[in-house]
């Protein structure tokens, strides 16, 4: 037998081994968490609530966009051409000749002196062609400009800085939604556990039975029929319970997806049970809770959107008014017969100027009073799409509010119940050994109570979803 360890390259080995079994411990993050560290874990993770951040950003950099618009704009420019073929001007022959006059005068000398002139005969109908310019030229400057008044501007920057805002609110509204399901998750996963362990009481309790027949039947009290009822529930027992380890696994996977932390190399346990989560908030307090619109995220937004529409409207009327700019401009240009404009004996022609720009639409056949009247329309849906939130969440807090009622009320009905199957059970399993009932009696008394158990588990899911709905309704997550 070789051993690998006790040779030098075994031990390096072995080293190595731990070296990397270090770093993946250091890699894999442990959460045991409350419901309420859960819900802070995945304010910090959540993917919603990083696309919420992400957005806010982005309107926190539109408003730095929009204001460095309005700021001094300073461009280096700069081109270069060559003229393949030099443009041609075609003048009259005699455009650059002497003046009429003059032409007149120098006739009249002739013919008195008797000294003739010696030109070419005057064509009336001559033509010069003329080429202006060099075959390379490069300009090279800077040039400035400065916004000095624009009302579409000023809309606009008030309206960055407003949507701002509403991402501000769409965080908290995000933040709601995220606490909800990362509670109703969290219920989800406790509630898998819970049906879990009654399943697992339920098969101890059918197998020790079944054992305990089996007995029976050796010694002649019982017959076959009820060893094979007993097995046959072990079997259906085994079953389910192999069904719910499934959902226990999927449902941490629910809440590991609410949380936003890994699928795989982070561990993740769960630091309450359900009726530690019961006994800390019975759901009273929130009945009493009175309906206020104005503390709801998602409402505060809808009315951030009714103020960005009559911004909107705004900016559409501003688009009348005049629009003011100056410039500046400073620049060289440079002719030459060869590409040489890296030189420094080369002449370079400045050309400097400045100036104001004004316009401001005098004309547009009614279609700027159109579209503002488009603007305006827009701004009434976003009025009545207010309304509609408004009547919405009240009709979802008092549906919250009843659905919190009666899961109270079931609860207790429900607690009640399962107490009387296992009155019932108890009663049933004493008989049972006596010889007085069937194994089909204790069976059934067996499936009552774990039926009324599950109803019980049902009930406290419904109860603790029920106060974080009500709580998504009123926004008072802690």
């Amino acid at each position: 037998m070789i051993h690998l360890f006790k040779s030098p390259a075994g031990s390096l080995l072995l080293l190595l081994m731990t070296f990397f079994g270090m770093l993946d411990a250091q890699s894999q993050t442990r959460y045991e968490v409350s419901l309420l560290e859960a819900q802070e874990i995945a304010l910090q993770k959540a993917f919603a609530m990083q696309y919420a951040a992400l957005d806010r950003s982005t309107a926190e950099r539109d408003v730095k966009v929009w204001l460095a618009n309005g700021m001094p704009q300073v461009n280096l420019v700069a081109d270069y051409s060559q003229y393949i073929d030099i443009p041609t001007q075609v003048v009259p022959a005699d455009a650059f000749g002497f003046p009429s006059y003059l032409t007149e005068f120098l006739g009249d000398v002739s013919e008195f002196t008797g000294v003739s002139l010696d030109t070419p005969p005057v064509d009336p109908n001559a033509l010069s062609e003329l080429q202006f310019g060099q075959n390379h030229a490069a300009n090279v400057g800077i040039q400035a400009s400065q916004m000095i008044f624009s009302g579409s501007f000023l809309v606009g920057l008030k309206a960055t800085q407003l949507y701002v805002e509403s991402r501000n609110q769409a965080i908290l509204r995000t933040a709601d939604e995220v606490r909800k399901q990362v509670a109703e998750a969290y219920h989800l996963v406790l509630g898998a556990d819970e049906g879990k362990g009654i399943l697992e009481n339920a098969l101890a309790l059918v197998k020790e039975s079944f054992a305990e027949t089996q007995q029976l039947k050796a010694e002649g009290f019982v017959n076959q029929v009820a060893v094979d009822q007993l097995e046959l529930a072990v079997q259906e027992l085994e079953l389910e319970l192999a069904t719910a380890a499934k959902q226990k696994g999927l449902t941490m996977s629910l809440l590991r997806f609410q949380m936003g932390i890994h699928p795989t190399e982070d561990e993740l346990l769960l630091r309450q049970s359900l009726a530690d989560l019961m006994s800390e908030n019975n759901g009273l307090e929130l009945l009493s809770q009175p309906f206020n619109s104005s503390l709801l995220p998602g409402l505060e937004e809808q009315r951030t959107y009714v103020e960005l529409a009559g911004l909107n409207v705004k900016n559409q009327q501003a688009m009348g008014w005049p629009e003011i700019s100056a410039f500046y401009t400073n620049q060289g240009n440079a002719q030459r017969d060869a590409f040489n404009f890296l030189q420094s004996d080369g002449n370079w022609y400045p050309v400097q100027l400045w100036g104001i720009n004004f316009s401001m639409p005098l004309w547009t056949s009614f279609s700027g009073r159109h579209q503002v009247e488009q603007k305006k329309i827009q701004e009434e849906r976003a009025k009545v799409g207010l309304e509609q939130m408004e009547h919405a969440a009240m009709m979802e807090f008092d549906h919250a509010r009843i659905n919190l009622e009666q899961a109270m009320g079931a609860f207790q009905n429900r607690t009640r119940a399962t107490e009387l199957a296992q009155r019932i059970f108890d009663q049933t399993q004493l008989a049972f050994k006596e010889g007085v009932v069937s194994s089909f009696e204790w069976t059934q008394s067996r499936n009552q109570l774990v039926e009324a158990q599950g109803n019980l588990l049902g009930a406290s899911l419904d109860w603790l979803n029920a106060q974080v709905r009500l709580q998504a309704a009123l926004s008072k997550f802690e």
